[in-house]
């Protein structure tokens, strides 16, 4: 049988048995274009499922909870979430450090789980890479890793800002307003106008997400529980105030390291104290100059302020450094000695002495000694 043929030369035949087709071209462009449409439907039908399961898998998912303390080391990582980060602000953390893989898709999955206000600042042990789910759960429910900050003591104001600002997110302008906010130091039992001088030194655990108010509670709170009933008794024998005490004790501290010599340094402050002299204290000068602590020199000792005990006689008006509790004990209980001078020897310890020629015999011996090395410098 011959077939009619249409070609683009015209039609034609082709031979078929016992019938007649006639074969149009058309037809088979309609069929390659469903074969096209069919294999677009399927990419994308395939395409839409792997969205839809790594959606899930990302946002949806609810992966069982992990013990992190148990990952090894190369599974963990040790972040701070910033007090008062947003969301966004977490979400970038997270994504930055390694913890998450897509930052947008950590903040669908807190939205989802309706975690967008619920995410704790603070410092957490949280797996590398893990799931959304499990990284939200822990920063809705874990306890932030505590924070070990040391502060040394006769550290100054800005000292103790930038060793607690190397561990924790601390706004330096709040700790200082903190310190000295007048309506705090009421609250905490103080007559005092600032609270400088009263934080304590000490190792401290603190939450990064502690706020810088309650940091200085926690400081006075040490110190509040050593300066008790019984020091506050001794205090008074001395006829002088708390304040004035911590005043001397700061005194001490930036005179001397040396623990036993502490009472004797003490006994020179309070026997000039008693005769009504200038305390003549180089510490009191290191507080109120701007680049200390440095060399002292003559010029500085003739700055105006009533920290100058170089100009003004008595105790200056509060602590000059934050005292430790060996200095503050040294304060409270003097060495029964008659020493109105001392004179530091250049090896961390002092010569003391009861009058002014003993005094001056001591500085000229020891300008000697100093002479003598310089000359073996050089």
């Amino acid at each position: 049988m011959l077939s009619f043929l249409y070609t683009s030369r015209g039609f034609g035949f082709t031979k078929k048995e016992n019938s007649l087709v006639i074969e149009d071209p058309r037809s088979e462009a309609r069929k390659r274009l469903l074969q096209y449409i069919f294999i677009g439907i399927s990419i994308l039908v395939v395409a839409t499922l792997l969205v839809v399961v790594s959606f899930y898998k990302l946002v949806l998912y609810n992966a069982p909870s992990i013990n992190v303390e148990q990952l090894p080391l190369d599974k963990k990582l040790l972040i701070t979430i910033p007090k008062g980060a947003s969301l966004n602000g977490i979400s970038n953390v997270l994504q930055e450090s390694g913890v998450i893989e897509n930052a947008t898709l950590f903040r669908l999955a807190a939205r989802y789980l309706g975690a967008e206000r619920s995410l704790k600042a603070g410092q957490y042990l949280l797996p590398a890479h893990g799931s959304n789910h499990q990284i939200i759960r822990i920063l809705q429910n874990a306890v932030p890793q505590s924070v070990r900050v040391t502060i040394p003591e006769g550290r100054g104001l800005r000292s103790i800002i930038q060793l607690l600002s190397a561990k924790l997110p601390l706004d330096s302008a709040k700790f200082v307003n903190a310190v000295n906010d007048s309506l705090l130091c009421r609250e905490l039992g103080f007559p005092d106008k600032s609270l400088f001088g009263y934080l304590m030194p000490n190792t401290y655990f603190i939450d990064p997400g502690t706020s810088e108010s309650d940091i200085v509670r926690l400081m006075i709170a040490e110190y509040t529980n050593f300066f008790g009933d019984d020091l506050k008794k001794r205090a008074a024998e001395l006829q002088l105030t708390p304040r004035q005490i911590m005043t001397i004790a700061s005194i001490i501290e930036g005179e001397t390291a040396d623990d036993d010599e502490r009472y004797l340094v003490s006994s020179v402050y309070h026997n000039r104290v008693r005769r009504g002299m200038m305390l003549q204290a180089d510490p009191t000068i290191q507080f109120i100059i701007k680049d200390g602590p440095r060399r002292l020199y003559n010029k500085d000792l003739e700055i105006d302020s009533p920290y100058n005990t170089y100009k003004y006689a008595g105790l200056p008006p509060g602590p000059v450094n934050n005292p430790g509790k060996a200095s503050i004990l040294a304060a409270l209980y003097p060495a029964n000695s008659e020493y109105l001078y001392m004179v530091a020897d250049g090896k961390g310890k002092h010569i003391f002495s009861k009058t002014m020629e003993e005094h001056l015999r001591a500085r000229k011996q020891l300008d000697a000694i100093r002479k003598q090395l310089e000359k073996k410098k050089k």
